[in-house]
């Protein structure tokens, strides 16, 4: 097949980003024709695969936003690819991957002023585009909590959702080399046996709670504080957050650092994954802590949430969001043994499949292939 992904950007490690290029590859492995449009490509460029950057020029997200989309629109119309699978909210789509809320709902308790701005006008056309009667004809999510917002919203009908099972990639497991990835790697932080070591992997700290991960070490008894290191992975420190650490006296207990490629040395070498976001539709992070057998302490606001507390294998501090049941919990699981918590993610993820999600996709893209569309007027969908 002739395939189209879509996404405003390509960064090396956003979650949604991760999925996209994942199965991108995957599906030209397996003999695909695949083709990636966005406005921005940060990183290396897959081998094997087109990467055509659209020029959407812009001094706001939203002027990039609707330029790209418009941009895209045209490409596609002079195209022949015979399915689009969009991963950002866009016009034309044949599927769409719903990686982020509900736009409108997020928005809901704004002003009506800013429902006025461009910028709301901007993306709620867009994803109205996808969720509204004349949209992307499947629309697969990675959380059936998403469906409700979107539907209250756009009406849209049960049969265009699916809910896929995650993806996970396969080199996150805990293999023979965990050891060795475990030694490696709190030699370079300069952590000894004695060190407990937290782990933060997010491209957006404030999104994604470190304030809040600070917060909770700042308030450990200070035995146990004096031997915890929060490291956070994604970003160059901010200066607000680098200020907080100052201002909690955390400067020797907590490192930030921007985006790497060394995700599996990285989980094996913590001993616990802190994830307190305020947002984050799925949070594939979690579930990358479960197959590395890594304890986990999150938010419920992470659509992933219910698989660590399916596998009890850490703690989901519940909304509304509390700093101090967040410090409690924090407290109690670095004062226990966490090898129980460990064995009980073994036992999750070897009987469940957390892996599947590309598979499942490239088998369905070659259905697709083989026996045509049903009742999916797919190409026509881009010429209208």
């Amino acid at each position: 097949m002739d395939l189209a992904f879509a996404l405003f950007r390509y960064f090396p490690f956003g979650g949604m980003q991760r999925d996209m290029l994942g199965l991108a590859e995957r599906a030209a492995r397996i003999g695909n024709k695949v083709t990636i449009y966005c406005h921005t490509w940060d990183g290396v460029r897959p081998e094997g695969i087109d990467v055509c950057v659209l020029d959407a020029p812009g001094r706001t997200n939203h002027t990039r936003a609707r330029r790209f989309n418009d941009a895209l629109r045209e490409r596609l119309a002079s195209a022949d690819h015979k399915l689009v699978f969009g991963f950002d909210k866009l016009g034309g789509l044949d599927m769409y991957f719903t990686a982020d809320p509900c736009f409108v709902t997020r928005t809901a308790n704004r002003s009506w002023l800013y429902r006025l701005t461009p910028r709301y006008r901007t993306f709620r056309d867009l994803e109205g585009r996808v969720f509204g009667e004349n949209g992307s004809k499947r629309i697969f999510l990675l959380d059936e909590g998403q469906k409700h917002d979107y539907q209250q919203i756009w009406k849209t009908p049960d049969a265009r959702f699916q809910v896929l099972q995650p993806g996970i990639a396969m080199d996150r497991r805990k293999g023979h080399d965990a050891a060795a990835l475990r030694a490696s790697g709190r030699q370079e932080l300069g952590a000894d046996d004695n060190t407990l070591v937290l782990l933060m992997l997010a491209a957006n700290f404030e999104l994604k709670g470190l304030d809040r991960a600070m917060h909770a070490v700042a308030e450990l008894p200070a035995q146990l504080r004096a031997r915890t290191r929060l490291l956070a992975i994604g970003q160059s420190p901010p200066p607000q957050l680098q200020q907080l650490a100052n201002r909690l006296d955390l400067q020797d207990h907590v490192t930030m650092l921007p985006g790497r490629s060394d995700v599996p040395r990285l989980l094996q070498s913590a001993d616990l994954l802190i994830h307190p976001a305020r947002r984050d539709t799925t949070a594939t992070v979690l579930l990358e802590a479960v197959v590395a057998e890594l304890p986990v302490l999150c938010t419920d606001t992470c659509g992933y949430a219910k698989h660590i507390e399916a596998a009890a294998c850490g703690r989901v501090v519940a909304e509304p969001f509390c700093q101090e049941t967040l410090n409690e919990n924090l407290r109690e699981l670095l004062m226990s043994d966490l090898t129980s918590l460990q064995t009980a993610a073994r036992n999750y993820h070897e009987t469940h499949d957390l892996h599947g999600m590309q598979e499942y996709l490239c088998e369905m893209f070659d259905s697709l292939a083989h026996t045509g569309y049903g009742d999916l007027p797919l190409a026509e969908t881009r010429k209208s």
